[in-house]
């Protein structure tokens, strides 16, 4: 459904799952993003705090989360995220380099990006 660009279908598809892995809660987020309204941020905070602390080692769930919260609309959240991980990887930067630039949330774009790079 994600891929097929029917985000609104992989969301009732994970609300079935019982049990839910770092792969589902990646899709999911994926399907937000598509969807960049208020009530697929409210979705992907409230699967963020439910996931366990042992997945925020996973780079590509970290990933999916921080463009998700970005497409969304929540530059705080994201970044409070991304500066707290412990490991940032290529794709984190790009999600939220992507995220500023989209958003034009700051006056100069390439010194917010300087700034975020200089934690690697």
């Amino acid at each position: 459904y994600v891929d097929n660009n029917l985000p609104e279908k992989a969301i009732d598809l994970f609300n079935e799952i019982q049990n839910p892995d770092d792969v589902h809660m990646l899709l999911l987020f994926n399907s937000c993003a598509q969807l960049k309204t208020k009530e697929a941020l409210d979705l992907v905070k409230k699967i963020s705090k439910q996931i366990p602390k042992s997945l925020y080692s996973n780079p590509r769930l970290l990933t999916s989360l921080l463009d998700a919260l970005m497409k969304c609309g929540d530059v705080a959240h994201a970044e409070a995220l991304f500066y707290s991980s412990k490991e940032k990887v290529l794709p984190m930067y790009g999600a939220m380099m992507k995220g500023i630039n989209r958003l034009n949330i700051y006056d100069n774009a390439e010194l917010a990006m300087s700034q975020l790079f200089i934690s690697f």
